[in-house]
């Protein structure tokens, strides 16, 4: 059974949140200590787990149709385990945000902290942070996710936490310094992952809609139809590729920097096969292909940006 629960986490959305939440910091150039990064990778792992695992409870009868080799309705995990193993997760994500902010309170940097008036909001950040995120997981999974279109975007908000949570301990620890001088390179992966990550969760849905219409789930797919859906999707991908450009030619007025043009040229060799591929597979409905290889261009492209910033 542990087995079974451990899938019901995602472990390769946990593995994706990690590598996203070390890539914000590598091109920020600003990292924590490796017990705060092993405590914050550990916090978004238990999130992520916490949050697939109470989702799985309440799709229970629409992953009968659409995810029908789920643990739960197999039978591998029953709905008490599984809602015992979210709570406890829940807690562990909590304790983390703690000890992190425990660690950041008595660092260096943060004993100097405590003579400033804002010092508690600071240095409790991460705990802060991660019940904030662990209630909106929460909302999405109970209420959000039956609003078509924005539980897409609030998805996509949600993998762009480790780039936000990057930034906002750079600013924690960079008080004195010119702030956009260093956050010019982590400024083109947000918008990049939020709306790949749109785009693939609009190609989930187009996937599950026969069990979504006969859970009584309403999508985006289902209320404006499939081609609605499928031309949006593709909309967004389109943009995203023909947005690649930005941040080699157009940063620089606004933040001072440029990537350089080896960024143009990485992206534009490894993504547009990609993205072409996405909408041919999108094209035929073969919808899990497309979303497999969007999770694969996210990868590309923060692999761009760490080797171009």
């Amino acid at each position: 059974m542990l087995a079974a629960l451990f899938k019901m986490t995602r472990p390769k959305n946990i593995v994706i949140a990690v590598i996203t939440l070390v890539v914000g910091y590598a091109l920020l150039k600003n990292y924590p200590s490796i017990f705060s990064l092993v405590l914050q990778s550990l916090g978004f792992a238990f999130a992520i787990g916490f949050a697939n695992i109470q989702n799985d409870i309440l799709d229970l009868e629409s992953d009968k149709m659409n995810r029908p080799e789920r643990p739960l309705v197999t039978g591998k995990v029953s709905v008490k385990a599984a809602r015992r193993a979210w709570i406890v997760l829940f807690v562990l994500m909590l304790l983390c945000g703690g000890g992190d902010s425990l660690i950041q309170a008595f660092s260096d940097n943060g004993l100097f902290f405590w003579k400033r008036p804002t010092a508690i909001c600071y240095l409790s950040f991460p705990l802060w942070f991660f019940l904030f995120l662990g209630l909106l997981l929460i909302a999405y999974n109970k209420w959000l996710k039956h609003i078509p279109l924005l539980k897409n975007m609030i998805v996509a908000f949600l993998c762009t936490t480790p780039l936000l949570f990057a930034v906002q301990h750079f600013f924690q620890f960079n008080t004195s310094c010119v702030h956009t001088e260093f956050l010019w390179a982590i400024i083109p992966a947000i918008p990049f992952a939020f709306l790949l990550t749109t785009a693939r969760e609009i190609y989930k849905d187009l996937e599950d809609e026969t069990g979504d219409l006969k859970a009584g789930i309403m999508t985006f797919p289902l209320i404006a139809g499939s081609a609605t859906a499928r031309k949006l999707a593709g909309a967004i991908i389109v943009f995203t590729w023909i947005s690649l450009p930005i941040p080699v030619f157009y940063m620089d007025k606004v933040f001072g920097h440029n990537y350089p043009p080896l960024f143009l040229i990485i992206t534009g060799i490894a993504l547009t096969p990609i993205f072409a591929y996405v909408l041919v597979q999108a094209h035929k409905a073969q919808y899990r292909k497309s979303q497999s290889a969007v999770k694969i261009a996210m990868f590309a492209g923060l692999i761009a940006l760490i080797v171009c910033c």
